[in-house]
Order: structure tokens, then sequence, then C-alpha cells
């Protein structure tokens, strides 16, 4: 096992939620689904926004290739 502080926060979280059992993983689920209030999902001004919203990709055009064997990021 690493000893890497990192690795080791990250083995304890994953070692935490796999002990877990469905009904500890429910309760989570309720406990935090609580805090949130009802006009967090239900504001009008964000509904309205929702409604005129019109995402559009982007049209940039990639950049030209300049290698001169053709196999870089750009041509592939």
């Amino acid at each position: 096992m690493k000893t890497d502080p990192d690795h080791i926060v990250v083995a304890r979280v994953v070692a935490a939620i796999s002990d877990r059992t469905d009904a500890q993983g429910a309760a989570l689920a309720s406990a935090l689904a609580a805090r949130w209030s009802p006009s967090d999902r239900h504001d009008p001004l964000a509904l309205e926004w929702l409604r005129r919203w019109n995402p559009r990709p982007a049209d940039f055009p990639p950049p030209a290739c300049t290698c001169t064997a053709g196999h870089c990021p750009i041509c592939n």
C-alpha cells in the first residue's frame, strides 16, 4: 500500500463506502436530501432561464497542423 497521505485518505474513504450497508446509504441520501429546500429545485427565475436557454456547440475552427509527418494530435 502506498504511504502518500492522499492515497491513505482515498483508501480510507473507499473502505468506508464499501463497508456501508444499504440502509446506511439510504439514511445518508435522505439526510442530504432533507438539507435541500424545495425552492432550490423550483426557483421561478431559474425555470424561466432554462426555458429561454438555447445551448449551441462552440464553433471554433481547429488550429492548422504544422507537423511534417502528419501524425500529430491535430491531424489525428
